[in-house]
């Protein structure tokens, strides 16, 4: 069956963000203020309502305030992979969007919710590659999107393909709430096990993290290539452990090799980041975390805006020292060490070092590594689980949008 294509122009309005000065923003709400969303805030899940910021309500015109069915586009990123993410505006939220965003507000010809499945869609993600890959690298112009063409069948059948995909993306998002119970489940252990720890370490020894922490060590500044180590990078180190979505290859001598070679046990801490909240997270190395990566097990790298430290495990165990990092007392002491630049918040290593971590008895260490990794092995059958889902829901917005449901 032939389905007409018709460009996005015809099927919705494109809206600009809000412009707003550097100081005009605050983090705290207030009643002159709108809140804005920018394009951190656009998941693959959909629209993350934290770490907003708050502009003067006379900043923001009626137009720009976001209205449900909007589906908020990132423009203009740093990041390639953040380029061209959308998300569509489910519920009533009371704020608008900042200037490197826009919003297509579809009209009467197109069922909202299937005009949004479209922004997921492989094929969506394929055109925006292949238009971010040109001159205009990290921006998505007024054209691009308005030239997007959608297939349209009839207004029937787009609510029933709108309400397929919605099914099925409902069982990958109670997919995902699991995981975060069970990443509960696990704070929930360390404090039963440890105490309150905000509090200089409760009632364990505390020292600098440097006296526990045999080697500090920078990762590599290469930049990636078709070839090369697998090399873990910032957005590989998300929710205490590793993530290899968008893993990178990069070159390096055999002496930059051996010297930067992960092994089991090592810790490693983002240093740099637009968001302080993001600075200091960090994950525990091990082989088999990255077992299905395609690369070598035992011929990981990390990049240059990570830090590599290999604890003394005679007194501290790693999976201990993330656990207690993640904790509201380790974001805390990281967040106090984070330095300002251009934007940008650091963390070095002498911060990282002079954070005060309990030291509790090994015994008591490793029963919580034990029990720890009963929640983290249940952990990884969800996220096979999910990869699975998300899988056959890439196949069915596919099938969807080559008129095959």
């Amino acid at each position: 069956m032939n389905i007409p294509l018709v460009p996005v122009h015809e099927l919705a309005e494109q809206i600009r963000g809000v412009t707003y000065a550097k100081d005009e923003a605050s983090s705290a709400p207030a009643p002159d203020r709108i809140p804005i969303l920018r394009a951190g805030n656009i998941k693959d899940h959909g629209l993350d309502l934290s770490d907003l910021i708050f502009v003067p309500e006379p900043r923001v015109a009626e137009k720009q305030k976001i209205r449900p069915y909007d589906v908020i586009v990132a423009t203009s990123s740093g990041s390639l992979d953040v380029v061209g993410k959308a998300a569509q505006a489910r519920q009533h939220f009371s704020g608008s969007f900042g200037a490197f965003c826009k919003v297509l507000r579809p009209n009467s010809r197109i069922d909202p919710r299937y005009f949004a499945h479209y922004f997921r869609t492989p094929a969506y993600r394929a055109r925006i590659s292949s238009l971010a890959a040109g001159a205009n690298i990290n921006n998505l112009r007024t054209e691009h999107l308005a030239d997007l063409e959608i297939p349209l069948p009839s207004f029937n059948k787009q609510r029933t393909i709108a309400e397929a995909l919605d099914q099925a993306d409902e069982l990958r998002l109670k997919r995902r709430a699991a995981l975060a119970h069970l990443d509960d489940l696990a704070k929930s252990i360390f404090i039963n096990m440890f105490g309150d720890l905000r509090h200089d370490g409760g009632s364990f020894n505390t020292v600098p993290f440097s006296g526990v922490v045999r080697e500090f060590r920078y990762g590599t500044s290469s930049k990636s290539t078709s070839t090369g180590y697998a090399t873990l990078r910032i957005p590989n180190v998300i929710g205490g452990t590793l993530n290899l979505d968008e893993l990178k290859a990069v070159p390096a001598t055999t002496a930059e090799f051996e010297r930067l070679r992960l092994t089991d046990g090592d810790l490693l801490f983002v240093r740099t980041n637009g968001n302080p909240d993001f600075v200091g997270r960090c994950a525990v190395f091990d082989q088999a975390l990255v077992k299905d990566s395609g690369f070598p097990t035992d011929q990981f790298l990390y990049a240059s805006y990570l830090i590599r430290a290999r604890v003394d495990e005679q007194r501290v165990l790693p999976t201990f020292i993330q656990q207690f990092m993640s904790g509201s007392a380790g974001r805390s002491s990281l967040r106090d060490r984070c330095k300002t630049s251009a934007g940008q918040y650091n963390l070095n290593t002498a911060g990282l070092g002079s954070v005060q971590v309990p030291v509790p008895p090994l015994q008591q260490q490793q029963e919580f590594v034990d029990r720890i990794s009963d929640v983290r092995a249940l952990r990884a059958t969800h996220e096979s689980s999910l990869a699975e889902m998300d899988a056959l829901f890439a196949s069915l917005q596919d099938r969807a949008f080559r008129g095959l449901l």
